[in-house]
């Protein structure tokens, strides 16, 4: 019976060895992985979900500037029609 428990001891010990080995090469696979992906987009024009959030931001407040500039010009031409009349 005390070879058996060995077997058992040594079969699991492998299987255990095995998972070990199979996470690290996981974790190497995935940094491969991501280094290659980050090279790829890298050479493209792409640019983060932040800092979209931030163009986007500025853009909202370039279009209510606009607006508010497009309504003084309004204001100020019915001045100078009132003047000129």
């Amino acid at each position: 019976m005390t070879a058996n428990n060995q077997s058992m001891d040594d079969i699991a010990e492998k299987i255990a060895s095995g998972l070990r080995m199979l996470g690290g090469l996981k974790q190497g696979a995935e940094s491969q992985v991501r280094s290659i992906v980050e090279g790829a987009l890298s050479q493209f024009d792409v640019i983060t979900h932040e800092r979209m959030q931030v163009q986007e931001a500025m853009l909202s407040k370039a279009r209510e500037e606009l607006s508010a500039l497009e309504a003084r010009i309004k204001e100020l031409e019915t001045q100078m029609k009132d003047i000129n009349k």
